[in-house]
């Protein structure tokens, strides 16, 4: 019976106390909804990184420290292999593909762009780009000079499927190569950039034009996301055991952009949170201490029929713990179904740097629940520590003499 004592006591003063819960509950709601549509812009950033770098890749440690003046990072035929071996004994693995990026100029007519050459192993079913396609069709093992290019490149160069292009570049011996490229494929991808910078053509004709038979990265797929950290420190391990210096990399160590998003939603959501708590600190202090005023005469009594000093604390303090409880559990119920309506309603809106429309969401589990609930009962339970506090050490005396 001793926990229906705080609510008979909440309920005494009604007004105060749906006051209480309406200000934990609103900041509860606000809390979670922010919070979930951070997350779920912060999973659609994570499914276009891995879509765009693979869940890790390993390379010469040359190749991420850009510390090559030429091509010294390339790997041999028998590296690439080892590192294929090694990373097929993860749980999770689900294949790997060699991948070589140079930079060139591509030309058509008298308009250039400088582009960013990855040569890929056409159908290899881990990340070809195939999927991105949206005219003409994706690479095949027959192509040769046949090439991918996105979108927003295609405007720029005024290209079409069928139409051809002439890409410069510098071979690994340091001499002059050029070669006409017919575009056989055009990509969408969610990134401005990376439709305006990327030129996609198969591996073997790629070494072919910087004359050398080596890669600069394989590129792992797994079947979840979450194994990417683990798994590419695991393959690491493996391949410096066996004497080579190669360094793997996660898709989010990959992708500055992630880094900088991530770190910006970070930031919004702490300055919310922070601004959330004293809010409702602040406010249910000023309620519990006009509270505790106006109580004097009861705590006064309660301790003259020997009510503990400890007995008077649990008795405020339980009575906030159940005021965090109830707006806590309103606010994420409330939060929970305002997501529900905003996703339903499906707001369309382009995002800075992108070349389609995208849908604003929220998502709604239990890591977008736990955070606000937690944050909310917290606030509310520390700002009862001083109006118990000074409940418990009223002097009887003084407390009966209040009128």
């Amino acid at each position: 019976m001793l926990w229906l004592l705080p609510l008979r006591s909440l309920w005494r003063n009604r007004r105060r106390a749906l006051l209480s819960i309406a200000i934990i509950s609103l900041g509860t709601a606000l809390s979670l909804f922010v919070l979930g549509f951070l997350e779920n812009a912060r999973a659609q950033i994570v499914a276009t990184s891995v879509d765009e770098y693979g869940n890790y890749q390993i390379a010469s440690p040359l190749l991420w420290d850009d510390s090559s003046d030429g091509y010294e990072y390339l790997l041999a035929p028998d590296h690439v292999a080892a590192v294929k071996t090694a990373a097929s004994q993860r749980d999770s693995y689900l294949g790997s593909t060699s991948q070589l990026q140079f930079s060139g100029l591509l030309a058509s007519g008298e308009r250039t762009q400088v582009v960013r050459v990855t040569g890929l192993q056409p159908e290899n079913g881990i990340l070809d780009f195939g999927n991105l396609v949206t005219r003409g069709r994706p690479l095949e093992a027959t192509d040769t000079a046949g090439i991918l290019i996105g979108r927003s490149l295609a405007d720029r160069l005024s290209l079409d499927i069928d139409d051809f292009a002439t890409l410069t570049l510098t071979t690994v011996d340091g001499a002059y190569n050029a070669s006409p490229l017919q575009v056989i494929g055009i990509f969408a991808f969610s990134s401005e950039q990376v439709e305006l910078r990327t030129l996609i053509l198969p591996l073997p004709f790629a070494q072919l034009l910087l004359n050398t038979r080596g890669v600069d990265r394989v590129v792992v797929s797994l079947d979840e996301i979450a194994a990417s950290d683990a798994a590419a420190a695991s393959t690491q391990d493996d391949l410096e055991s066996q004497g080579l210096a190669l360094e793997a990399r996660t898709w989010d160590e990959l992708s500055p952009f992630f880094k900088q998003l991530s770190s910006y939603f970070d930031a919004l959501f702490g300055f919310l949170t922070l601004a959330v708590s004293i809010l409702v600190f602040f406010i249910i202090l000023q309620v519990l201490t006009l509270a505790f005023l106006e109580r004097t005469r009861e705590i006064g009594t309660l301790r003259a029929l020997g009510t503990t000093r400890g007995e008077i604390f649990r008795l405020f303090f339980s009575e906030s713990g159940w005021l965090a409880v109830i707006g806590g559990g309103l606010g994420v119920l409330g939060g929970v179904l305002l997501g529900i309506v905003f996703n339903a309603v499906g707001i369309e809106w382009l995002p800075p740097g992108t070349v389609e429309e995208s849908t604003l969401a929220v998502s709604i589990g239990p890591s977008t629940v736990v955070l606000p609930f937690t944050v909310s009962v917290v606030a509310t339970l520390l700002s009862a520590f001083y109006p118990a506090i000074q409940a418990a050490r009223l002097q009887v005396v003084d407390a009966l003499r209040v009128d």
